[in-house]
């Protein structure tokens, strides 16, 4: 059975009931009603010509008296028209009582009563009014003698009965009433009576449908909720008949099945995806590791596992990988801005003891996305450089010693030419005159490569020999502007100190970063035409930091060559005769990563061209700079 139809069928009582309540209340009600309206139409007319035909009466007697008390003949002419007047009205209420009269046993007689005094009343009134009459003999006909009650005896009468009518026809009404009363409150029983029957009714249809309807939905629920909260996929729901529910329950149950069917296979899938990643990362010497959001490690291969001591959690609940001081905030970045952190230089590395020997690696750190965006992890990769970092040593090391050992002898060359291009010791012929230029145009080049090539060395060197002091940025741009003042005014090209804001202490070793900021605008100079324009600003950026900016309105970059300014004696072809060794924006990057800043290089060919160097400002608390 559908279970519509239960539904149905277990209301057509409650329908059934409600019916025969209503109809046998509507026909109490309107038979109560039509009796209560014949009583009143009936008892209510009789005590209405009751009150009228006393006050016809009672105006009939007037008339006498009036009669009795003038002497003229207009008084008694009018007390005539006014008895006859009034017993008109008299005559026509006790016909509408006559004809109405009711059930009740004294009523009829009591009418019959009232239409012998009524005659006789009659009678005595028009010999009252006789003409003949004389005025003793009207008192005696109103007053009345010994034997005859006269017209007020007469009238007397009438009243008592006429009272007594009145009476029995009001006791009427009020039964009537009291029978309604009676009426409604048997009624009233019998509808709480039935009430009550209705709610039991209503309660054992509503258990009834609680336990058909509510106990599978409730078995259903439980099911979902087991499903839904441990993942109970074997749970299923007993099937209690061929109804909606027990469709419900075999489709829930289907589909319970399909969900264990997709489960072993996605899980299948997951562990085999695991094995692979596994196995991918295991392939690779470096050691990598892979760290969910909570700061678990998720994957790890071997290298990893034996570098730093950890392991695959296994579960959410495991312990949270605590990573060596430099990677735990570039790791937080990545799992909490998906910033990936991927140093270039050795100055990043990190280093670890293993098999009793110092390695070191450059770390790199990706974050892992999903394909909405939201952060899955993060990939760690430590690139190990000990061999490389070795080598750049030993080639920094060479250079320095091979640039030291050369500048000696330079320099005794360099003043030899000096001195002979002086002739001091002898006249010089045009043509060695034009060979010494010529000679010391190249030592001079020469000498400027090994002094650069040693400031590079220097900066090289580890990062706790720079001595960082607090300096106003403001000063230091115009100290590197009067270094090279000279220079730009033989040239034609205006140095412009822009006034912003005052920015806060810088955190810097004064004379690198003199050095880094005099390179920039030794280039500006080389690049801008006389009559050009170079300004510095110094300002503070959103983040807490320190920014100067040097602009140019020389002949700029071209895009692709953008990448490369700052690379090791890269120089852009073609561009000036000046164009030096390539290393002034090499020193600048080292010295502004030395100081834990960025330094950026924005151009237009034919506009000009402008860097930014953006430095930790001075943090007073702890006496160095403070990065944000």
């Amino acid at each position: 059975m559908r279970l519509r139809t239960r539904i149905l069928l277990a209301f057509l009582p409650l329908v059934a009931l409600l019916t025969a309540l209503g109809t046998i209340g509507f026909a109490q009600l309107d038979r109560t009603g039509t009796r209560i309206d014949a009583i009143l139409e009936e008892n209510y007319a009789s005590v209405q010509a009751m009150f009228r035909l006393n006050e016809a009466l009672e105006r009939m007697d007037s008339s006498f008296q009036f009669a009795l008390s003038g002497r003229t003949p207009e008084k008694e002419a009018e007390a005539r028209n006014q008895f006859e007047a009034h017993w008109r009205a008299f005559e026509e209420q006790f016909r509408i009582e006559e004809s109405n009269v009711t059930i009740h046993p004294d009523e009829d007689e009591l009418v019959t009563r009232l239409r012998i005094l009524k005659d006789d009343y009659r009678r005595r009134g028009v010999r009252f009014f006789a003409p003949s009459r004389a005025p003793t003999g009207r008192h005696t006909d109103y007053e009345g003698a010994s034997g005859d009650p006269g017209l007020l005896g007469t009238f007397r009468e009438i009243k008592v009965v006429s009272g007594e009518i009145l009476r029995i026809n009001q006791q009427s009404m009020e039964r009537a009433r009291d029978d309604a009363r009676h009426t409604a409150r048997r009624a009233l029983i019998g509808f709480g009576i039935s009430l009550g029957a209705l709610v039991a009714l209503v309660f054992g249809i509503a258990w009834y449908l609680l336990r058909k309807i509510l106990g599978p939905i409730r078995a259903v629920t439980e099911a979902a909720q087991a499903i839904g909260g441990s993942g109970q996929l074997d749970r299923e729901v007993p099937v209690f008949g061929r109804d909606e529910l027990g469709q419900l329950a075999q489709s829930f149950n289907a589909m319970t099945a399909q969900l264990r069917v997709y489960r072993r296979s996605n899980l299948d899938r997951m562990v085999r995806a695991q094995r692979t990643a596994q196995a991918t990362i295991d392939s690779f010497s470096d050691p990598i590791l892979v760290v969910e959001p909570g700061g678990r490690v998720e994957l790890a291969n071997p290298p990893a596992q034996g570098l730093l001591g950890v392991a695959p959690a296994g579960s959410d609940t495991g312990p949270m990988w605590q990573p060596p001081d430099p990677l735990r905030v570039p790791l937080a970045d990545a799992l909490q801005a998906q910033r990936a952190y991927q140093p270039e230089g050795f100055d990043q590395v990190v280093s670890f003891r293993a098999a009793g020997e110092e390695r070191t690696y450059l770390p790199q750190i990706r974050p892992i996305r999903s394909p909405e965006g939201d952060t899955l992890g993060a990939a760690v990769v430590l690139n190990d450089v000990t061999r490389f970092r070795l080598l750049d040593q030993f080639k920094s090391d060479l250079v320095a010693t091979v640039s030291h050992e050369l500048k000696t002898p330079l320099t005794s060359v360099r003043l030899a030419v000096h001195v002979l291009l002086e002739e001091t010791v002898g006249p010089l012929t045009p043509k060695q005159t034009e060979l010494l230029l010529d000679a010391r145009d190249g030592s001079e080049r020469l000498l400027a490569l090994i002094d650069q090539l040693l400031a590079l060395a220097r900066l090289q060197r580890p990062r706790d020999e720079t001595t960082f002091t607090p300096a106003d940025p403001a000063e230091l741009l115009r100290h590197a502007a009067e270094e090279v003042r000279s220079r730009a005014t033989d040239k034609h090209v205006e140095l412009a100190l822009t006034e912003n804001e005052p920015a806060p202490p810088v955190a810097v070793d004064a004379t690198r970063i003199g050095q880094a900021l005099g390179n920039i605008l030794n280039n500006a100079i080389t690049y801008t035409a006389p009559g050009g324009r170079i300004t510095l600003a110094a300002g503070s950026a959103a983040d807490g930091r320190v920014v100067l900016t040097i602009a140019d309105t020389g002949v700029g970059i071209p895009a692709e060559y953008l990448p490369h300014v700052f690379d090791r004696f890269f120089r852009i072809p073609g561009q000036s005769d000046e164009a030096g060794t390539g290393l002034g924006l090499a020193i600048v990057k080292e010295v502004v990563t030395a100081h834990r800043g960025e330094v950026t290089c924005v151009s237009e060919p034919g506009k000009g061209t402008t860097f930014r160097i953006t430095l930790p400002a001075w943090d007073e608390r702890t006496g160095a700079h403070h990065d944000h």
